[in-house]
């Protein structure tokens, strides 16, 4: 019987099974790679974006305690409904504050041709209450006694409230003349993630700001 040789190209082609697992596992191990760098893309934006959002809290809350410092007026308000000659309440522990606390009537209280049954001028004041920093606001400067004051969160993660005050050539730590307004005011807030920020503020309203102020 004639038997007719096998052609070498009449051969099945294809992939052993080795050969097959070893592309699992290549693909597999490139799969975990361009997962993990995914995961360290999505991470690293993350966190960006909450440096973004912190550092946009920082810039508004020191935007807004420019403006209400720099616009002080020394203008006596009501206390517990009597008059007083009191211009400037700054005390630790006071205003229900976990820490430093100050209390003060600003100019520049915008109030569109005067549409609005109010003054332009504003009592407000800081606290720190449960890390904090907290705006409060009345609608009146001499607001009705029992009147409470509408608190606003300016800043979270504080852990401690400070200020100094400066007066005839010197910084104090304590302000026990309420009937003057410093020439300027150093707030001190200390932040979980910052640290310790200074800024320093002139009161245009203080009669002696124009001797100026330093450290």
């Amino acid at each position: 019987m004639h038997t007719t040789p096998t052609s070498p190209h009449s051969r099945a082609t294809g992939f052993t099974l080795l050969e097959v697992l070893l592309a699992l596992v290549i693909f597999a191990m490139l799969s975990l790679s361009a997962y993990a760098v995914l995961q360290g893309v999505m991470r690293n934006d993350e966190v960006s974006r909450a440096k973004i959002t912190r550092l946009s809290e920082l810039q508004r809350a020191f935007a807004t305690l420019a403006r209400d410092f720099t616009q002080v007026m020394p203008r006596p308000t009501r206390l517990n409904g009597e008059a007083s000659t009191t211009l400037f309440q700054a005390e630790r522990f006071q205003l229900e504050s976990e820490d430093g606390s100050v209390m003060m009537v600003r100019a520049g209280w915008f109030n569109p041709g005067g549409e609005l049954r109010r003054s332009e001028l504003q009592k407000v004041g800081y606290r720190l209450r449960q890390q904090q920093l907290e705006r409060l606001t009345y609608l009146y400067p001499d607001a009705v006694t029992g009147t409470e004051p509408v608190a606003t969160p300016l800043l979270s993660h504080v852990s401690a409230f400070s200020l100094r005050f400066y007066k005839n050539g010197e910084w104090l730590t304590q302000w026990n003349t309420p009937a003057v307004l410093p020439a300027a005011v150093e707030i001190t807030l200390t932040l979980d993630d910052y640290g310790s920020i200074r800024r320093l503020f002139l009161l245009t309203g203080s009669p002696t700001t124009s001797s100026g102020a330093s450290e």
